[in-house]
């Protein structure tokens, strides 16, 4: 299994970051649509969870609620606030390698 890990530069403005989040994720729903297309006309895997995502961690000093709902608004999956500890870190990106099955 492969993950990546995508950094958004620290010295973007904020709503630069907020809208390459939402065009990530409009990427996202359309290659799944592509695929869930691609899988009807081959009468494979019909309702199948959608293959591609990439998980979205924000990392932070802003700790103020809008903008934790504001990152998940956009499409983010997580949030971390600044500073943290390596053991915050960890369990936050274990939640996105643990919740998603093994495919080999």
């Amino acid at each position: 299994m492969m993950y990546f890990l995508y950094s958004l530069p620290s010295q973007w403005r904020r709503e630069l970051r907020f809208e390459a989040t939402r065009q990530i994720r409009l990427l996202e729903s359309e290659a799944n649509e592509q695929i869930r297309t691609r899988d009807s006309y081959l009468n494979n895997s019909e309702g199948s969870p959608s293959p591609w995502h990439l998980p979205i961690l924000a990392m932070t000093v802003d700790v103020i609620q809008a903008t934790y709902e504001e990152c998940l608004k956009c499409g983010m999956d997580g949030y971390v606030s600044k500073p943290f500890d390596e053991e915050q870190l960890y369990q936050a990106v274990a939640e996105f390698v643990a919740s998603k099955p093994m495919v080999d």
